[in-house]
């Protein structure tokens, strides 16, 4: 790979994901007394969970590149939330995996069509050819990432 491409990854794909998601407002956590907002972290993590099903804390920590101390005290503020819950694995009781909630679930749920709304409001300044250039170009990645 020559440098331009990599200085081009460095500079397009944060600047992408600030651009799409900068401005979408903080998850409200439902049927509280007193309303918490999610910071981005555990905002993330509750977005992984819900793409990912169950997933290992180590696999989190490599995800989030956080340190595995620091990625406990993000779990156990979800957990006192009761947005997700952890589970020694079945197969392998050395592991310990996180799960999402019922109420997790319909929390992230009610995120994504929050953040669908909002992104179909900022690719609707698109014209048609350049959006099927982007939704190609999304597509492309997904694919290209899940075998690297």
């Amino acid at each position: 790979m020559d440098n331009e491409l990599t200085i081009r990854m460095l500079k397009t794909l944060p600047h992408l994901m600030y651009k799409m998601f900068h401005d979408i407002k903080e998850l409200e956590i439902p049927d509280q007394s007193v309303k918490s907002h999610l910071n981005k972290t555990q905002r993330k993590t509750l977005l992984i969970l819900y793409s990912e099903e169950k997933i290992s804390m180590s696999k989190f920590c490599r995800i989030l590149n956080m340190e595995k101390g620091s990625f406990t005290s993000v779990i156990d503020s979800l957990l006192q939330l009761g947005l997700v819950e952890r589970l020694r694995d079945n197969q392998d009781r050395r592991k310990v995996r996180i799960y999402l909630t019922l109420q997790g679930r319909k929390l992230v749920k009610k995120g994504i069509e929050t953040m669908s709304t909002q992104i179909d409001n900022k690719l609707s300044s698109l014209s048609n050819g350049d959006y099927n250039r982007f939704v190609t170009a999304i597509n492309d990645l997904s694919e290209i990432t899940k075998k690297l």
